[in-house]
């Protein structure tokens, strides 16, 4: 119910923006790099997280709608690599879990918007649809491994929540922080996983996920008035 309220309110945002006409309502394309962290506990105890940094393969269209120069709305869709990464210390073990994200966001902007300089946050939902695991028998990185990989997998939520902050520089660079307000790991799965039968993921009894974003963004009309502009310069040439 939650993800179909938020989804009818970004759908009705959509709509706006689309009816609206204007030189306040513009899309956006962007790539991003996501260094991702987590607080993971295995019935009850610590395991040892580690920072994960992905860069493939992220990509977002956005479309803004701005209510003059100071305040503004965007949403739109993003495609993300999301997960984390833990070790056992008794086998050593590392293993790596992650889901490709298809999320929709709605975030509130607050700034100079001639500048390019604004404080923006927001809500957003994302739907896990590719999932992997992979565990290393050992640190070395190239030893050993078992690995699992499937779509629209039951080891994972299927939507999950979060929340996020941040700030747009001039010159199209933005960072952002976010934080997941549900658990990632689908509690109630038991099955096969890595290699082990019967195994119940109300084990882990802890799951925080949080990354910090550095991204991009690049104006979808300016770039297409740039390429036309340069197919009338080749046509007078």
């Amino acid at each position: 119910m939650k993800f179909q309220i938020f989804t009818l309110i970004s759908g009705l945002l959509f709509v706006s923006i689309l009816e609206t006409d204007g030189q306040d309502v513009f899309s956006v394309s962007s790539g991003e790099l996501l260094f991702q962290f987590s607080e993971t506990e295995i019935n009850n105890v610590d395991v040892k997280d580690q920072p994960r940094f992905t860069m493939f393969l992220h990509l977002g269209q956005y479309w803004h709608m701005n209510l003059g120069n100071n305040i503004g709305f965007y949403s739109g869709i993003a495609l993300r690599n999301v997960g984390f990464i833990y070790d056992e210390d008794s086998p050593i073990q590392k293993t790596i879990r992650r889901s490709y994200t298809l999320g929709v966001p709605l975030a509130l902007k607050l700034g100079s918007f001639k500048n390019h300089f604004y404080l923006f946050g927001g809500g957003e939902y994302e739907l896990l649809f590719h999932y992997k695991g992979k565990r290393w028998l050992s640190n070395d990185r190239e030893g050993p491994k078992i690995k699992d990989t499937e779509w629209f997998s039951d080891k994972t939520n299927r939507f999950v929540p979060s929340a996020f902050v941040g700030i747009q520089f001039p010159g199209g660079i933005r960072v952002a922080f976010k934080y997941y307000l549900s658990d990632f790991l689908n509690r109630d799965y038991v099955g096969r996983d890595l290699g082990v039968n019967n195994v119940s993921f109300s084990d882990y009894t802890r799951q925080e996920l949080f990354y910090l974003s550095v991204s991009w963004q690049l104006r979808t009309d300016e770039i297409r008035e740039k390429l036309q502009g340069d197919d009338k310069i080749a046509d007078l040439r």
